[in-house]
């Protein structure tokens, strides 16, 4: 999972250069699925998680780091790079 890895690794050290299409990647490779509905958000839903919404900048490509750190703190990224580090 090399590039699962170098996804978190890029939300944790880099929140400022990630894009929607990379907040959706990782969303959907930790089992997340997308519920369709109109608007400039994609929202993201997992069986006893909470939603997890996803801007889709229309001005830059890069999602706004506040919402990214929001991300890697619901998801826990960096307790999983921790633990990984370990094995």
């Amino acid at each position: 999972m090399g590039m699962l890895r170098k996804l978190v690794e890029k939300f944790v050290n880099e929140p400022d250069k990630i894009t929607s299409d990379e907040c959706c990647r990782l969303l959907e490779v930790l089992g997340y699925t997308e519920k369709k509905k109109p608007g400039s958000e994609r929202v993201f839903h997992k069986k006893g998680s909470s939603a997890i919404n996803v801007p889709t900048p229309k001005k830059s490509k890069f999602v706004k780091s506040p919402y990214i750190k929001r991300i890697t703190e619901v998801l826990g990224l960096e307790d999983y790079l921790e633990s990984d580090e370990g094995d």
